[in-house]
C-alpha cells in the first residue's frame, strides 16, 4: 500500500513539487561600470609601480658598477690588456730604448746604443714571406724593428718585436719560427741597415746569427752580423759566442714591453677605474 499520509512527503498540484523546490533566486546584479573602471586603475597603478622599481633598481646597479672599486680579477685582467696593447700606445722611443745592457763575453756589463727605429708596424714587412706567413697565422697584430750596435761597435743587431693577442699565440708562433740552428740564419728577419751610420752595411747577407724567443704576448726575433758588413759565406770559422749578446739584448726589450703593472686608480692620466 502507498504511503500519502507522511507530511515530508510533497503532494502534487498547487503547491506540491513547486512549493517543496523553495522559491527561485534573483539572477546576480551587474557590476556597476565605475568597479571595472576602479579595478583597472589598480592594475595601471601596480604596472607603473612595478616599471617605476625596475627602473630604480636598474639605474642605482649602473651607478654602483661605475662608482665601485675594480675587484682583484678586473685589475688582472686590465694589467693582461694593457701589456697587450703597449705595442701601439708606448711610444717607439719607449719599446726600443736609446741603450740597452747585455752581457759581455768576459762577464761584465756593457749597453748596445740604439742607431735606428723602422717606421713600418707590417707584419709581412721587414721579414721573410715564409715566416712572416707562420706569424700571421697565430695573429700576429704588428712587428716592430730596431737595430743596435753593440758598445765596441764592432756587432750590429736587428730586434723585431712581434705582438701576438696572448701568451698562448706568443708562445706557439716562437716555436715555429725558432731556427733550429742560429749560426744558419736562413729565411727570417731582415736586418735593418740605416745609411751614413755605422749600421750602413747591415745587409741580410751579413746576417750570421738569429734567435726567437717569446715575452709574454711578444716574441723577440733577432738578427746579428760585423759592423763592417762582412757576408756569412767568407766566415770560414763562426764566432758564436761574438752574437750571444743579440738575444739578451732582444729579451731586456721585450722584458720591459711585457711587464704587467697593477692598475693604480689614483694615476688618472693612466689608467681609467
Amino acid at each position: 500500500m502507498a504511503r500519502t499520509s507522511d507530511p515530508s512527503w510533497p503532494t502534487t498540484g498547487p503547491g506540491g513539487w513547486e512549493a517543496w523546490r523553495g522559491p527561485e533566486e534573483p539572477p546576480p546584479e551587474p557590476v556597476p561600470w565605475y568597479a571595472r573602471r576602479r579595478l583597472w586603475l589598480v592594475v595601471a597603478v601596480l604596472t607603473t609601480v612595478g616599471y617605476v622599481a625596475v627602473g630604480v633598481l636598474a639605474t642605482a646597479r649602473v651607478y654602483w658598477e661605475f662608482h665601485r672599486k675594480p675587484n682583484a680579477w678586473e685589475l688582472y685582467r686590465a694589467a693582461g690588456e694593457e701589456v697587450r696593447n703597449r705595442w701601439r700606445t708606448w711610444p717607439a722611443e719607449k719599446i726600443f730604448p736609446d741603450s740597452v745592457p747585455y752581457t759581455s763575453e768576459q762577464g761584465g756589463i756593457e749597453h748596445a746604443g740604439r742607431v735606428g727605429i723602422a717606421p713600418e708596424r707590417g707584419c709581412d714587412t721587414g721579414i721573410d714571406s715564409i715566416t712572416a706567413a707562420v706569424l700571421v697565422r697565430y695573429g700576429c697584430r704588428a712587428l716592430l724593428r730596431a737595430t743596435y750596435i753593440d758598445q765596441m761597435q764592432g756587432i750590429v743587431l736587428t730586434v723585431g718585436i712581434v705582438a701576438l693577442p696572448d701568451d698562448r699565440s706568443a708562445r706557439l708562433a716562437g716555436e715555429s719560427v725558432a731556427p733550429t740552428d742560429p749560426s744558419v740564419p736562413g729565411p727570417f728577419l731582415h736586418a735593418l741597415a740605416f745609411p751614413q751610420t755605422i749600421a750602413a752595411r747591415f745587409a741580410d747577407t751579413a746576417r750570421q746569427f738569429a734567435t726567437a724567443d717569446r715575452v709574454g704576448p711578444y716574441v723577440v726575433l733577432t738578427v746579428a752580423g760585423p759592423a763592417d758588413g762582412r757576408p756569412a759565406s767568407a766566415v770560414r770559422k763562426p764566432h758564436g759566442g761574438w752574437f750571444q749578446l743579440a738575444p739578451e739584448v732582444g729579451r731586456n726589450i721585450a722584458g720591459a714591453l711585457a711587464q704587467p703593472v697593477q692598475p693604480d686608480c689614483a694615476e688618472k692620466q693612466e689608467w681609467k677605474c
